[in-house]
Order: C-alpha cells, then structure tokens, then sequence
C-alpha cells in the first residue's frame, strides 16, 4: 500500500498558489487522561480539572521553605508516552496550601496560593508533618566509576568517565541549575564558545548525577541528571588535548542568593599534568599548559508571573490517520513538516460529491485536534470536529492501494 503520509505532504506542498490561507491548526487540551497517583488519592473528575486549569496559568507564589509535600499526581497522554506529562503537586504550610505544576514543555514549575482541596486534606496527617527546606545543592563525590558506568549502561570502548569529575548530587528546592562556560588560553580569557545551558529540577530532593566523559572521537560531554533524563552536551572539537585534569569544586557550591560558584575546571594540555593545580588561578595554569575550561554553576529561582517555555520538541508532535482499514502513524521530520504546511491552508466548503475517507488526528503535547478527511477526484477536505471549518487540500490518489 502506498504510504498515505508522502502523497499528503506532496500534494500539501503544491497547494495553494494564489489562493487566501488560514491557520487550520487549533490544538486543544485532551478530554481525558492516565492519571498516576498515590492508591490513597482518589480524585473527582471536578478536581482533575481544577489542578489542570492551574496548570495553564501564571504562577503567582513562591514555595515557602518550612512546607509539607501531602501529594502527587500526574497527568499523561492516555496512549502516547512521548507526548509529556503535568506533574501536580500540593503542599501544606502551617494554614496555607500551595499547589505546583511542572509542565514538561515548561523550564520551572509554577506555584499558587489555593483554598485546601478536600481529597488531600482527608490524607494520613502524618503527609502533613512540615520540614525546613535546606536551600542548597548537597555533592557528593562518586569514587567507583563502575557506579557511574552501571547506572548509565556506559560503555568504556565508546565513553569513558574522566576521573576526578563524578559526583552524586541532591537538589531539595525547586528552581534550576544554570551552567555558563568561560574558556581562558594562552593567558587570557576568550569569548564565550560554549553557549549556556538551564537543568531544571523539581520541588522536593531530587537526585542525579554530573560528571564528565571522553568520547572514542577524543570529544569531552558534560552529563547532568539521571535515567531516562540524563541531559548531555559535547563540548566542541577546541577542547581536545592528549593531558587533561579535572579541578573539581562542587562542594562549596550553594543555591543561596543569585552569586554564581566555580564547578569545575579542566586543564587541557599537550604534556603530562602532574602537580596540584587546586591553588592556581586559572590564568596561571593556561599560561603553563594552554587551555582551562571553567564550568560555572547559579540557581535561578522561580519568579511569580513569569514562565519560560522549552522549543516544541520534535517528539511531542504526533499525527495519527485512521480509516476502515488502517491506522498510519506519522513522527519523525515529516511530523513538523505537516504542522507547518497545516498552519496556512485555503479554507473551502466541502462539495456534495466528496467521500468520507478517516480521520486525522493532530497532537502536540497534551493537546489535540481531530479533522474528518473528504476527498474527491482532485480534492482533499479536511473538517475540524471542533468547529466544523473546512479546509481545501489538493490531492489525486492519496488514499488508493497499488
């Protein structure tokens, strides 16, 4: 059978010359979903909806740091995995209640003052015992490698963990971890090479690890996070020397006030490093053996009305088609293509003669749009269930079998 998806897009492609287009993409928040929760929750569809709609708001508070975490639940797409979640969480402070949403397409959760939701008040009153929240990102040094190269499934052929870089870390508060690099050769420092990059985290401990690896093409990665989430960057080609030696400095870094800590530093040298470089600056040491990489390390912390939003990912898109005979799924490169020719279409009424082919399904993270498909000899119809909008495509045999 001839893929359906190709002769869309082909015939998409070569549509609408000369003519008025629309934007035919109206995606919408799902009517249901998988819901993972503690077994002692029980919510209302009511309340389901009510933590959502937070979830599509601004953020207006701030956790306090003395706070009790009495539940969790979250939302996910009922079929597709890939499709991202709404992590809800409700918290207790003294009288007040707090509620957090982290939004998988979002950097930082969002937080809100509400009114105490009666099934989280019903809970065990031990959930409610408060805790001081210590303000800090705690490091420990990881001795074993094989602890590193076991939990990632690493293999030392490909990847290899450079000694001295890995250490277990622990993240209590929410916010996220902003990394900047600043890159000194040859006596003085240069301009910025590699761009920054944000790991956020989660209200409540979070845990994972951050260490550095040689790749088999001599690359170094800097890895951040745990399974399945573990965040890589490669560090460009520059930064490649037969010697390196990790300076390492996470101790001493804190998630108190906007100041930012030293991490590490890697001195990369076309000689053997032997001696202790802890009390050198790092102009000195790239006078000495060329290159110091420091990698530097502040919290930014959630701010009320304020939200930061990650570029839609390739695999929260999703278009499924389904007719009597068959459903074809269509992700990938080709996903983005169909969104993109989908938001400029002529709008057009259906004729009398076209017939009901199957439907299309759009999705883009927890929302959707469902189209019914027409077609006619030379035409592709494609009518939102919503708003019942039609929408012109043209087409020859995109639904025909060999």
């Amino acid at each position: 059978m001839r893929t359906y998806w190709g002769i869309l897009l082909s015939c998409i492609l070569l549509s609408g010359c000369g003519a008025e287009t629309l934007n035919a993409i109206e995606l919408r928040p799902l009517s249901s979903y998988r819901v993972e929760q503690d077994p002692e929750v029980t919510l209302t569809e009511q309340t389901k909806e009510k933590l959502l709609t937070y979830c599509e708001q601004r953020p207006t508070d701030v956790l306090p740091k003395r706070r009790a975490k009495v539940a969790e639940v979250t939302f996910r797409h009922p079929l597709y995995e890939a499709l991202g979640y709404k992590n809800v969480k409700y918290f207790a402070a003294g009288e007040e209640r707090y509620l957090t949403c982290a939004n998988s397409n979002q950097l930082m959760e969002r937080t809100f003052a509400i009114e105490p939701i009666q099934e989280f008040e019903a809970l065990d009153k031990e959930r409610f015992i408060e805790s001081e929240v210590v303000s800090t990102i705690e490091f420990d040094r990881v001795e074993d490698m094989k602890e590193i190269t076991s939990a990632f499934k690493m293999n030392d052929t490909h990847e290899a963990v450079i000694a001295d870089s890995a250490f277990r870390y622990t993240t209590p508060d929410t916010g996220a971890l902003y990394v900047t690099f600043e890159t000194i050769r040859n006596g003085r420092t240069l301009d910025p090479i590699v761009e920054p990059r944000l790991f956020p985290f989660q209200s409540g401990e979070n845990e994972g690890y951050v260490f550095l690896t040689k790749r088999a093409d001599n690359r170094i990665a800097l890895q951040i996070g745990k399974e399945p989430s573990l965040k890589q960057l490669v560090l460009p080609s520059m930064y490649e020397a037969p010697y390196m030696k990790v300076d390492a400095k996470e101790e001493e870094l804190s998630l108190e006030g906007n100041h930012r800590e030293l991490m590490k530093r890697i001195i990369l040298s076309e000689q053997p490093i032997e001696e202790d470089v802890s009390e050198q600056t790092s102009l000195a040491l790239s006078k000495t053996y060329g290159t110091v990489l420091e990698i530097w390390g502040h919290v930014r912390r959630p701010v009320p009305n304020k939200m930061s939003s990650r570029p839609i990912d390739d695999e929260m898109q999703l278009a499924v088609f389904e007719s009597k005979r068959d459903t074809v799924w269509l992700d990938g490169p080709k996903t983005q293509e169909l969104f993109d020719e989908l938001s400029h279409v002529p709008m057009r009424e259906k004729p009398t003669d076209a017939v009901n082919v199957g439907q299309l399904h759009l999705y883009q993270e927890l929302t959707k749009q469902s189209f019914d498909v027409w077609k006619t000899e030379t035409e592709l119809y494609l009518i939102d269930q919503k708003t019942s909008r039609s929408y012109e495509l043209p087409v020859n045999d995109y639904f025909q079998a060999n």
